[in-house]
């Protein structure tokens, strides 16, 4: 049960960039309080959290200067560990690639289903109209809005499956010419970026929310995959 509930508190502290960072900062020397704050950057009050979070890897000396716990040690030899075997060149265009894609899916998945509870809740609407006394929509009329509502879901449906893949080429087109592939100064700002450009380009067309819609999805795909 011990060496379990160690895993889980390195796994828990190497998890975390900022608690990753503490501990590199505290295996080069015991650091007050005040270092480690001005060397991270973070808020009092976010680094008070990740010190807590890190219990039992840190600890205090008689000084008052944080130190490394022989349970952090070990943490801190997984990561150089970690980092040695890490180097050279390492190809990480698939699993980008497949992240990006499975974004793409999900939110296109997301506007499928809105856009059918949207189309049966017209049917509904419709039927109820159809059948209420006096009602001037006829049996004909009726069936050909039905047949016509379901060649949309049916159109739809076929988009949703085919355009992640079409979409997934466009965002690494993007990302490559207007950011570098994360090298250029928008870094971090993906979305934002792609959120303005897709509302200007729809508000040209006349469409400006779906045009945000649309570049927000793409920009948030971007950021997603890092």
């Amino acid at each position: 049960m011990e060496q379990k509930n160690a895993q889980d508190a390195i796994i828990r502290a190497i998890n975390h960039p900022e608690r990753r960072q503490i501990l590199q900062i505290l295996a080069k020397s015991e650091t007050r309080y005040s270092a480690i704050l001005g060397e991270t950057g973070l808020t009092t009050s976010k680094l008070n959290y990740q010190l807590n979070e890190l219990e039992g890897l840190i600890e205090k000396n008689s000084e008052g200067d944080y130190v490394l716990t022989e349970l952090g040690q070990r943490a801190v030899n997984i990561l150089q560990n970690i980092d040695e075997n890490l180097k050279g060149d390492i190809e990480l265009t698939p699993i980008i690639q497949n992240s990006r894609h499975n974004y793409i899916k999900k939110q296109m998945n997301a506007i499928f289903y809105i856009f059918i509870v949207s189309i049966a809740v017209g049917a509904l609407v419709m039927g109820y109209f159809y059948f209420k006394p006096g009602s001037d929509i006829s049996a004909t009329i009726l069936l050909v809005t039905y047949g016509a509502m379901g060649l949309v879901m049916y159109g739809l449906n076929q988009a949703r499956k085919n355009s992640p893949k079409y979409m997934h080429s466009f965002v690494d087109w993007l990302d490559w010419r207007l950011f570098g592939n994360g090298n250029s100064r928008f870094t971090g700002r993906k979305t934002f970026v792609l959120a303005a450009l897709g509302f200007t380009v729809g508000a040209l067309l006349g469409n400006g929310i779906l045009g945000l819609i649309i570049g927000s999805i793409l920009g948030a795909s971007m950021e997603y995959a890092g």
